[in-house]
């Protein structure tokens, strides 16, 4: 009986983990995503012109390092947005403040921080972040196991 038990306590565990992980990567891609400009407005430091000619001794111009997101992340940010649309009425009272919750959590601020953006207390943050895996690890094993199975892997 108790192989039962320890079966399902780590099948838990495992996807409570995978639900920090998957948030944890989605949190990270959205950093590295490209945000959305005017190609047709120059930057001020396109505008900006130095003292500094090409031909000059001691000229150096360094080409911008650009990160982007992996692949991975890149669908763990899609698995993110199914998990963050998971939570709804059946899970908590207000699902919006609990998706903020978890998405604040996920870009790496602290509960303290999240605490005092939304008017919380951080012991109190952290007790609903808590509470909400809880019930999204036990409903993802309980109706769609093998959809994010493949998923988290």
């Amino acid at each position: 009986m108790s192989s039962r038990i320890e079966h399902e306590l780590d099948e838990y565990i495992r996807v409570r983990k995978s639900i920090e992980n998957v948030l944890d990567n989605a949190g990270r891609a959205e950093r590295f995503l490209a945000a959305p400009g005017n190609r047709n407005v120059p930057s001020m430091y396109q505008l900006i012109e130095t003292s500094y000619l090409a031909t000059e001794h001691g000229y150096y111009e360094k080409a911008k390092l650009k990160l982007r997101a992996t692949p991975k992340q890149m669908k763990d940010y899609d698995t993110a947005i199914d998990i963050l649309l998971m939570v709804d009425e059946s899970l908590c009272d207000d699902p919006l403040l609990i998706r903020k919750i978890l998405w604040l959590k996920a870009t790496r601020n602290s509960f303290t921080r999240i605490g005092k953006y939304l008017v919380y207390h951080r012991s109190t943050i952290k007790r609903m972040y808590d509470n909400i895996l809880d019930k999204l690890a036990n409903k993802i094993i309980k109706e769609s196991l093998d959809i994010y199975d493949r998923k988290f892997s």
